[in-house]
């Protein structure tokens, strides 16, 4: 992981990191907001470090970053953390010594699509305490959408919590889609970035998130070494307009005709509509005479 920004790099821990992590665990929002992330001693911020240093080989989380100034200061840490449920939530700190000046907001907004589009996820929670002001800030400044005010469990205890959710932009969704859909065969990534009322307007006809799956495999089956280029991706709010250029062999058979080993590539435009970061709607047609002349081509 290296994320660099305007002001920022977020990069991934190393034991030296240890006696500037305890000293920047020490101010007074930590202890009051998170006192399980204040570390008394160097020791103790040793500890932890060389544990988080382990969780990015197996990447289970919870996936802890810091972020540093240009010059190496460290400053804080941003994070995700998983749910038992599936789900994950965001979290950051900010050394009282470097608030108010947008750290967070900008550490947060370059954090969150590389960190979901890296764990395969379309949304993140957001949950902070109700007075927790700067973290308030951090959310809204970052393009979270509030769900929730009022009583909830946080650390243990009933406190008035804020609830958030951040989506995947459209844009980053489908491309995604793409990508892991027909290259690198994560169907466990399109049953989670398409609803599961799915609906595509294409003669595929698929009407869930499983059918699109189905239809996938069978084109794994058809093409294999499947590559795909995107030649030309447009959004505008929900809607993402495609222009894709693919590229395989004919290792199955593909409308009638068996399996001939030719290499062949072709174009084709796809539509899609993403709503509360999952993908409900699609409209694309493949280029079908055209595929189907290559395949017989002598």
């Amino acid at each position: 992981m290296r994320i660099e920004t305007t002001r920022l790099i977020i990069t991934e821990f190393t034991m030296d990191m240890a006696e500037a992590v305890h000293l920047n665990s020490l101010d007074e929002d930590n202890r009051r907001f998170v006192p399980d992330e204040v570390f008394e001693t160097v020791d103790a911020a040793a500890k932890t470090v060389g544990f988080l240093m382990g969780v990015y080989e197996n990447g289970n989380g919870p996936l802890v970053y810091p972020v540093t100034l240009k010059d190496g200061t460290y400053i804080g840490y941003v994070q995700a953390v998983p749910f038992d449920d599936g789900t994950w939530e965001v979290g950051y700190h900010i050394g009282a010594n470097y608030t108010k000046q947008g750290y967070a907001s900008e550490a947060v907004t370059a954090f969150l699509p590389v960190i979901m589009k890296q764990i395969g996820i379309t949304e993140m929670t957001g949950i902070c305490l109700a007075d927790n002001k700067a973290s308030v800030k951090v959310m809204e400044n970052c393009g979270f959408i509030k769900l929730y005010q009022g009583s909830g469990n946080y650390q243990g205890q009933e406190r008035e919590i804020c609830k958030y959710v951040y989506y995947l932009s459209p844009k980053d969704i489908v491309v995604k889609f793409f990508e892991d859909g027909y290259t690198n065969h994560n169907y466990d990534y399109v049953m989670t970035c398409m609803a599961e009322d799915y609906i595509d307007h294409s003669p595929a006809s698929a009407r869930s998130n499983a059918d699109a799956v189905g239809i996938l495999k069978i084109v794994a089956e058809q093409f294999s070494d499947l590559t795909l280029k995107v030649l030309d991706v447009f959004a505008e709010g929900g809607m993402v307009a495609t222009r894709i250029l693919y590229d395989g062999i004919h290792a199955g058979t593909c409308m009638g005709i068996p399996a001939t080993g030719k290499h062949i590539t072709f174009e084709a435009l796809e539509n899609f509509k993403v709503e509360n970061g999952k993908i409900t709607e699609s409209w694309g047609y493949w280029p079908d005479k055209e595929i189907e002349e290559k395949l017989k081509a002598e």
